[in-house]
């Protein structure tokens, strides 16, 4: 099992109602696209982060990377193409009803730009994702873990889709739910396909199942029932391999800076800013720059505490930065710099010791120079 290749995806998210079905590579591409914004959550890794703004994130999926076992023979570039045009029309539906009987709604398409163009970069699909979509993607805490090999051996869309919906569900070992429930998952409810019982366990339920049960060795068995007469089918899933995971710690854009150092999402946001700013105003020195905004970020995240929002204050730093009104803020003074050991000033440190010169160590030096440098003790010798 060490070899097989694991995906976690949110369990909520993943069981989303969507108007169309999903097909296979569809399925496979969103996994995908899911696992590089869970990899910078999580604090990974940003290799495939091209940008993360307050509108959108931008992300590369590698191309080359996926199995050949998702295409048809010498159709790859075709295949691809009809699985991105699937995916640019998939949409939230969120949608409510007051108690006067007013509706409301949101329609949000999930991934409104999906670019790949061989001719510069064959490697490599760009999607873009509204920030609406991909903060709905978390907490990852609620999540199911699908096997990617398990995924390559099934035969559809809809048994990708039963296999997440039997993922979600594994963790309780028995779950029922109804049957319009279940095509709302694999999105059925809307084209009204499948709407009978016999016909939607005769071509989806039964086929999904028995091709998940021919993997069950390396992960899942399931079985199900039904009673005459009843919508609600009843499921037994029985997990041949669970692997134990740590508790996913997930980033957030309002953590606290700690050691002057911005977390992945919080830098990969600062610098996609200052990539829009450069474009506008001359930027001669950007790493003294953000040290300069950091030193800010921080002071203001002192004083305000709780009621923080890194979002708005790195976007009022932008527009300044933009009209030329940003300056050295008063608290890079006092930013304090992370100690580290330093060969010169062990040294320094070790002679004035050896003449015993223990208060001008004390003087010369701060507390945090003397503890990087293997000296804490003189302090607790005070």
């Amino acid at each position: 099992m060490s070899e097989r290749d694991l995906r976690v995806l949110n369990r909520t998210f993943s069981l989303g109602e969507y108007k169309e079905p999903w097909t296979k590579l569809q399925q496979y591409l969103f996994i995908e696209i899911y696992n590089v914004i869970k990899d910078l959550y999580l604090s990974v890794s940003d290799e495939n982060i091209k940008t993360l703004s307050d509108e959108s994130i931008l992300l590369s999926l590698p191309v080359d990377k996926i199995s050949p076992k998702f295409f048809k023979p010498n159709q790859k570039g075709r295949d691809l193409m009809n699985a991105a045009e699937g995916l640019s029309q998939k949409q939230m539906n969120l949608k409510t009803i007051d108690d006067d009987g007013q509706y409301g709604f949101s329609f949000i398409s999930m991934f409104p730009e999906i670019t790949y163009n061989p001719k510069k970069d064959k490697n490599s699909l760009l999607v873009r994702i509204p920030n609406v979509v991909y903060e709905e993607m978390f907490p990852i805490e609620s999540y199911c873990l699908l096997d990617l090999k398990v995924v390559e051996s099934l035969n559809s869309g809809y048994s990708v889709k039963l296999y997440q919906v039997f993922k979600s569900y594994a963790f309780k070992g028995e779950f029922e739910l109804e049957i319009d429930e279940l095509r709302k998952n694999l999105g059925f409810y809307h084209s009204g396909s499948y709407s009978q019982w016999k016909a939607f366990n005769a071509k989806v339920l039964k086929p999904a199942v028995e091709e998940i049960n021919k993997q069950k060795n390396y992960d899942i068995e399931v079985d199900y029932t039904k009673e005459r007469n009843s919508s609600i089918i009843k499921f037994t899933i029985e997990s041949n391999f669970n692997p134990k995971l740590k508790r996913m710690q997930v980033l957030n854009f309002n953590e606290v800076i700690k050691d002057n150092k911005l977390n992945l999402i919080q830098d990969k946001y600062t610098e996609t800013l200052l990539t829009y700013c450069a474009k506008a105003v001359e930027i001669t020195n950007q790493s003294e720059l953000k040290t300069w905004i950091i030193a800010d970020l921080i002071n203001q995240q002192t004083k305000k505490k709780e009621a923080f929002d890194f979002k708005f204050s790195m976007n009022a730093i932008s527009k300044q930065i933009r009209s030329g009104k940003y300056s050295k803020p008063y608290s890079f003074n006092y930013l304090v710099q992370e100690e580290v050991f330093n060969e010169d000033t062990y040294s320094e440190i070790r002679e004035l010791e050896n003449k015993g010169l223990y208060d001008e160590i004390i003087e010369k030096f701060t507390k945090e120079q003397l503890k990087a440098n293997r000296f804490g003790y003189i302090l607790e010798a005070e």
